[in-house]
């Protein structure tokens, strides 16, 4: 019984390894994001300054439950920049997690795209794009900016 605990416990705690920025610091602002047929993203402008540092940017959305998706993915680069300069970047993958395509899943993620520091107030430009050709589709995409957040150790 304590070994079966004992499982429980180190299961929960690596599914939330890599969340620190979808729960730690504080929500400075969520917006809707705007996306084209292929799936990219429209760029965004934020207003960040240092005292935000370290910064979570998050994508939440849904995925469709359809069968043609079930089991599928995107995959994207987020990329921050500051007059033309990169102040940070990083690839994720959004997945529809299908069980099988007659009983295809979907529903809502919340997902890390980067971590930031800021190295001075302005107005940073975020772009999302595909890495890859569109997969699945993602309803209701928004941005959350979390501040003061713990990212993930290196």
């Amino acid at each position: 019984m304590r070994t079966l605990l004992r499982l429980i416990v180190v299961a929960v705690m690596l599914s939330l390894l890599g969340c620190e920025g979808l729960f730690t610091g504080s929500r400075d602002s969520k917006q809707p994001l705007t996306q084209s047929e292929d799936g990219t993203f429209a760029a965004v402008k934020l207003t960040l300054n240092p005292d935000m540092n370290p910064i979570a940017l998050n994508l939440h959305g849904e995925t469709l439950a359809h069968p043609d998706e079930s089991e599928r993915w995107n995959s994207y680069r987020a990329s921050l920049t500051l007059n033309g300069s990169t102040v940070a970047g990083g690839t994720f993958v959004i997945n529809n997690p299908g069980t099988r395509p007659d009983q295809p899943n979907g529903g809502p993620f919340r997902q890390t795209m980067l971590f930031a520091a800021v190295p001075q107030a302005g107005e940073y430009e975020l772009t999302i794009t595909l890495t890859e050709p569109k997969a699945i589709t993602i309803q209701s995409p928004m941005l959350e900016i979390r501040r003061n957040t713990q990212p993930q150790p290196r």
